[in-house]
């Protein structure tokens, strides 16, 4: 409840019913998994916070993937996995 009240405070809650379209099944795939983490979030946060923030941070990778955000953990994986470094 609490962090839904300052979802809307910062968000705004315009009381519209209607939810945007998402219409890339790609992108459809991301924001249920980022509600996955967020509601794992709000499940465990008061008894293990430290298993919310993580579960918040997934939450915001998924939503970074749809916005096209670029994450440093992403570009080392796909250098990593490209490219043999050291040999």
């Amino acid at each position: 409840a609490e962090l839904e009240r300052r979802v809307a405070e910062r968000f705004g809650d315009d009381d519209d019913d209607e939810a945007p379209a998402i219409t890339r099944e790609r992108h459809r795939r991301h924001v249920e998994r980022s509600l996955t983490y967020l509601d794992e979030a709000i499940a465990v946060m008061l008894d293990a916070p430290e298993l919310g923030a993580e579960n918040l941070r997934l939450a915001s990778q998924e939503l970074g993937r749809v916005v096209g955000a670029i994450d440093l953990e992403d570009v080392l994986d796909k250098l990593f996995t490209d490219f043999c470094i050291g040999k």
